[in-house]
């Protein structure tokens, strides 16, 4: 697996363009402020044919390029049904009410997606997790041959997703963290924000969640 990080807007928000080799398919993972256009440089680098395009959740900075990217691929927008609305206006997805958010385009996601369902693209095949706290619409992705999940906010390197904003839930997020637990150790976790991490070194933080 072939994994490229893509860091953008104000928030540093990190997407993630996933591949198994040139000239094949590719699925991208959450599309930060002005990464359209990296992605565009890194499918022509490797021949690559965008399969499916998923947003983790629906807050503005790990969403504002999804229509530019979904216009120049081709590719399905998929999402979860229940952050459908955060998408569609991305002026009320914040985390701070004093956040100045740039214009962006509404978006609508051309597939729902729901947890246990599983997206195959690649060569690879994607299991969604829907792990609400952070947002209610927040989902994960596993990839199991792999071990490696896809985690959008809710788990970062010696950190969780916020959940005292609007839509946010702190009972989810725990339920969701506690999810984490049935997972292998040696899973690579891929964040929105930040380095990777695995989560063997944030085993701590999920049997916190477990504990309640």
């Amino acid at each position: 697996m072939h994994i490229e990080a893509i860091v953008g807007g104000p928030r540093a928000a990190v997407g993630y363009l996933v591949f198994r080799q040139d000239g094949g398919e590719c699925i991208v993972i959450d599309a930060p402020l002005g990464s359209a256009q990296v992605y565009g440089a890194l499918m022509r680098d490797h021949d690559l044919t965008t399969a499916l395009i998923v947003s983790t959740h629906g807050h503005w900075e790990h969403a504002a390029d999804l229509v530019p990217l979904n216009a120049a691929t081709g590719a399905p927008v998929c999402a979860h049904p229940w952050d459908m609305t955060r998408l569609s206006e991305p002026r009320i997805a914040v985390e701070d009410e004093s956040e100045k958010v740039p214009h962006l385009p509404s978006c609508r996601p051309d597939r729902l997606v729901r947890d246990g369902e599983v997206l195959e693209a690649g060569g690879f095949a994607f299991e969604v997790m829907h792990t609400p706290g952070h947002t209610p619409g927040s989902i994960c992705l596993y990839e199991a041959g792999a071990q490696a999940l896809f985690a959008g906010d809710l788990l970062t390197r010696n950190g969780v997703g916020r959940a005292d904003i609007p839509g946010g839930n702190n009972s989810h997020l725990l339920a969701s963290l506690a999810r984490l637990l049935a997972l292998p150790e040696g899973t690579r976790v891929y964040p929105g924000h930040g380095l990777s991490t695995t989560l063997k070194a944030e085993r701590w933080l999920l049997e916190l969640a477990q504990a309640g």
